[in-house]
């Protein structure tokens, strides 16, 4: 895998999702463009790329999302993304052989249920935290209305990366990912 093509591709996903996306939002459930590129990223690259791509993303992810804390202040946590995007590519990471990735539809699901196993490991790392006595982004009473949302942000993702990953399918060459199987494509 090409570095400074993922690296491009990232940027503009965070870009995207921190200013553009937020427009899209329903109910509070918007869609997020990075499980697109990580399930991209996941079912094309070699593993040990697809797993430096989810920690690079993960950690990009934590340096842009501040949290408020206590006091009125906001704090940056390295951790909680990337644990998501890491549980994310590990689920994503063996259904390489089973999902076509040629058909959108399929990657676009899989990006929305990819967010889905994000947020739950955003969930448990500052459950985790909380418990050592850190402050958690949720009272109490929004944690379901929390995850309600995250599952509309799924579907809404899932709807999203349709489109998305057939626009990266259409540029696959120029990421520079290894050959599948012993037959090399000619692009």
């Amino acid at each position: 895998m090409r570095s400074p093509v993922f690296i491009a591709a990232l940027l503009v996903a965070v870009l995207l999702d921190s200013a553009f996306l937020q427009v899209l939002a329903i109910g509070g459930a918007r869609p997020w463009l990075f499980p697109v590129v990580l399930a991209f990223v996941c079912f094309n690259a070699s593993k040990p790329a697809a797993w430096w791509a989810a920690l690079g993303m993960g950690v990009l992810y934590d340096l842009v999302s501040p949290v408020a804390a206590p006091g009125g202040t906001t704090i940056v946590v390295v951790g909680p993304n990337t644990i998501g995007c890491l549980l994310a590519a590990a689920a994503a990471i063996p259904l390489r052989g089973v999902v076509f990735k040629r058909n959108p539809v399929a990657v676009g699901v899989l990006a929305g249920a990819l967010l889905l196993i994000h947020q739950v490991g955003w969930f448990a790392s500052w459950t985790v935290r909380g418990w050592l006595g850190d402050p958690v982004p949720w009272t109490v009473g929004e944690v379901s209305g929390a995850m309600l949302a995250s599952f509309w942000a799924a579907c809404a993702t899932a709807l999203l990366g349709i489109p998305v990953s057939y626009a990266l399918d259409r540029i696959e060459g120029w990421w520079g990912f290894p050959p599948v199987g012993s037959v090399a494509r000619r692009v």
